[in-house]
């Protein structure tokens, strides 16, 4: 059995929201192969903290885009769109199902709607602009922003400096702002592909205890030593060391944060950032919504992944 033509699934989700497990249950009835859409597992040697599948998680179902960039290097989701062209293409070819499974939107945005295209772009401009942005704190970034493209300034969120900015970048580059160049927009999905997006959701409490035991599991299965070995090999100020959880226990082992408070400022981070991920994936035009332990998401997502001929 192979995949469908011209579709590619996507289960999506907050980070310990229960995808891989509902991810292994979907493999043994087909020989699927995922896609990682995750921000922070391709790190190389991320295993403990970004919950790399784990070896018998691989064999029930291979992983790729996991584990293969250095942690001191940048990736884009340009970069992610033609990696995941190329790994599509190879698992189609070998009669494989290919499944998407992550929490990064960015990404999922960049296969379903391809990029804008931002008149008078050049690296030598934009880096002219970045250089001027870098002055600004982050509540200067917020407040140019709401001067110049208020529609951005409401869609993001207040404390996301990363697409603040980002839109204001496009205003000074292109002199039209972001929401303008976004609504003249045509989408340009990769390979041409529709990617039906399977959002999985849990209650707030819910999710919140999740991350805290996830979280004390990782802290006693060997993240500290992981880490100590990564910092003697990359720069703590990498992308990689620099990502949510790595960042608290580098200064943990740094002396800037005490043991006894290293675990309640990882689950803090990481519920803020699943915070986050919710909000994105709330305005994801979905196939559905569901609990990831509903009985009909595994029906809706098991006859997409088997074709009409099933």
């Amino acid at each position: 059995m192979g995949a469908p033509s011209g579709v590619c699934p996507a289960l999506v989700g907050p980070t310990a929201v229960g995808k891989t497990t509902l991810v292994t249950a979907l493999a043994a009835g087909l020989p699927l192969e995922i896609i990682s859409l995750d921000s922070r597992q391709l790190y190389r040697g991320l295993v403990i903290g970004t919950a790399q599948p784990t070896a018998a998680e691989q064999a029930a179902c291979p992983h790729h885009l996991v584990d293969f960039v250095d942690p001191d290097e940048s990736y884009s989701a340009q970069r992610f769109r033609a990696d995941f062209c190329r790994v599509y293409r190879e698992i189609t070819a070998r009669g494989g199902v290919p499944l998407l499974a992550g929490g990064a939107g960015m990404y999922l945005e960049a296969l379903r709607e391809g990029f804008m295209v931002i008149p008078g772009h050049t690296p030598e401009r934009l880096q002219e602009v970045r250089a001027e942005l870098a002055q600004l704190d982050d509540r200067g970034i917020r407040e140019r922003l709401s001067r110049v493209d208020p529609a951005a300034h409401r869609r993001i969120h207040t404390r996301d400096r990363l697409r603040s900015q980002r839109a204001l970048e496009v205003f000074l580059v292109a002199g039209r702002t972001q929401t303008e160049l976004q609504a003249a927009q045509r989408p340009d999905p990769a390979l041409g592909l529709a990617f039906p997006v399977f959002v999985l959701e849990r209650e707030t409490a819910e999710l919140d205890a999740r991350i805290a035991t996830r979280t004390a599991a990782m802290l006693g299965g060997g993240w500290l030593e992981e880490t100590r070995g990564l910092l003697a090999q990359h720069r703590a100020d990498g992308p990689g060391l620099s990502s949510i959880g790595y960042r608290e226990v580098v200064a943990h082992l740094q002396g800037r944060l005490p043991r006894a408070d290293l675990a309640p400022a990882v689950v803090r981070a990481t519920r803020q950032y699943a915070k986050r991920q919710r909000t994105w994936f709330r305005h994801v035009e979905a196939a559905g919504r569901f609990h990831p332990d509903d009985p009909v998401l595994r029906e809706a997502l098991a006859a997409v992944l088997s074709g009409p001929a099933a």
